[in-house]
This record gives structure tokens, sequence and C-alpha cells, in this order.
């Protein structure tokens, strides 16, 4: 995908996200366990954690320093970024959520063409060169981050597991 469309996608799951943030009442968003231990607000929280490391990320690429998560360590960065986010209202952790959110596609639009396909001189495991716009190819579900966890809110709700919905 190109930058545009990389944007359209990110804007598109961004907008499943809300969409099912909206359907829901606060108590269903601290009290339900979707993912083990994490409510509908942890994983908002940790939406807000990676928006903010990918937009450190660019930086890091465009300046050919290394990104962290290239080798791993992301499920203790998820449990650490949730963690440090506990003890926040469920509005600050929405707001906190859709700034990063804006601070990222902001400083997407902000880069070129050239920086969107720039290889860095470090590589992915696989051995292929870091380049910005991977950092937004990332599947999750069949559907990008923030749709995949849409997804999985929608799908807790709809099936057996959640005879509790609050009307």
């Amino acid at each position: 995908m190109n930058k545009q469309e990389s944007i359209e996608f990110l804007l598109e799951d961004h907008r499943k996200m809300e969409f099912i943030i909206n359907t829901l009442h606060d108590e269903e968003m601290v009290q339900h366990h979707i993912l083990k231990a994490w409510t509908i607000k942890d994983i908002i929280a940790h939406l807000a954690a990676w928006n903010k490391e990918l937009k450190k990320s660019i930086d890091a690429i465009i300046s050919n320093k290394d990104i962290w998560f290239r080798e791993g360590g992301i499920d203790d960065f998820n449990k650490i970024q949730v963690t440090i986010r506990k003890s926040r209202s469920l509005k600050e952790i929405i707001d906190e959520w859709q700034d990063s959110f804006s601070e990222l596609i902001d400083r997407i639009k902000q880069l070129s063409d050239e920086d969107w396909i720039f290889e860095s001189e470090y590589k992915w495991k696989d051995g292929n060169p870091i380049k910005i716009k991977h950092l937004f190819t990332h599947q999750y579900l069949g559907f990008g981050h923030e749709g995949g966890h849409a997804w999985q809110i929608e799908d807790y709700f709809e099936s057996d597991r959640c005879a509790c919905r609050v009307y």
C-alpha cells in the first residue's frame, strides 16, 4: 500500500473501533474481560501505547536508528503499557487513544513518498530491510490492529460468552 492507502486503511480501522466503543456503556468497557485479563479499557490503553510507539518508530527509522520491537519483546511492552494506565479513568484512556491516533496520522501525512519507502540499515527477522511502510502492514485477525481488536470486542458481545449485555 502506498502512504495514502495506508492512511485510509488506518482511518477505516479506527472508525470501526470508535463505532464499537460508542455502542457500549462505560460499565461494559471496564467489567468484561475480552482478552484474558484485558478489559475493553485495557485494549484501548494498549492501542494508545502502540500509536505512540509507532510515531516514535517513524522518527527512528528516518534517522536510521533501530526499533526495539524488531527483535521481539512485544508481550512485555503490552503488559507494561496496560499496567501503567490501569489507574487512569476510562475517559482519560479514550482521550489518550484518540489523541495518539490523530498524532500518528498527522506524522504519517508529513512523510514524503521517499520517507515512506526509505530502507533502514536494520532488518526484520526475515532479513528484509525495515521501511516505515512496514509498520502499517500488520494484520490482526485479518484486519489492521485497531480493526482486529474491534472485531474481538464485537465478537465477544455477539457470542454466547456474554449473555449479560447492559442496555
